[in-house]
């Protein structure tokens, strides 16, 4: 049996090192560019804080899946491991998109407040400029394969849709290239990181 706990620390068996929505305040704060509509800021924060907390929770379960050994119990079901990386990386993706989304409309001059629509070309490019400048961290392509990760699951137009290839929600594909990409975006304010997360692990 696997918990979900903030108790026995250093027992096998308890996710203990996650933060709170709270805790991941100041990095939004810091990171999100104050240029912006106070309203918008607020809401993005809220957004972001509490997608941050649930991908932690999804991370705490998978990487002990993942990484359990030959013989060893498994954590999840396979179908539930299978998803939980996809919505691991569909918040990635949020994250990804929400902060990009701010860069971008500061890199315009535009302040959010009148809800323009940021293609995901401009938003992915503004990102990576503040991310990753050097292009020493594989950023784009991270977000772009998490942004493929997510659209596999579109099913809106079903006569052009194949089956969905779950190997491609695995943990060497999906999971960890989408836990890289948090972890670059995390460097940008690192002092500010809450020290509970497992997201850095």
């Amino acid at each position: 049996m696997y918990y979900l706990s903030a108790y026995q620390a250093g027992q096998f068996g308890y996710v203990h090192t996650l933060a709170t929505a709270t805790e991941w305040d100041a990095w939004l704060v810091r990171v999100i560019p104050n240029v912006l509509d106070s309203d918008v800021r607020s809401r993005l924060r809220s957004n972001l804080k509490h997608i941050l907390v649930g991908m932690e929770m999804k991370a705490g379960l998978i990487t002990p899946h993942a990484t359990r050994g030959a013989g060893n119990a498994s954590v999840l079901f396979e179908p539930y491991y299978t998803m939980m990386i996809f919505e691991f990386c569909v918040g990635a993706f949020s994250v990804c998109e929400g902060l990009g989304t701010a860069f971008r409309l500061r890199d315009v001059g535009n302040n959010g407040a009148n809800a323009p629509r940021i293609a995901p070309n401009h938003w992915i490019a503004s990102l990576v400029a503040v991310a990753d400048p050097n292009g020493n961290l594989d950023l784009e392509a991270k977000v772009r394969g998490i942004k493929s990760v997510r659209d596999k699951m579109h099913q809106d137009r079903l006569g052009a849709r194949q089956e969905i290839d779950w190997h491609a929600f695995s943990y060497d594909d999906a999971f960890l290239p989408a836990k890289s990409a948090i972890l670059a975006l995390l460097q940008i304010a690192p002092h500010h990181v809450p020290p509970a997360t497992n997201l850095t692990a």
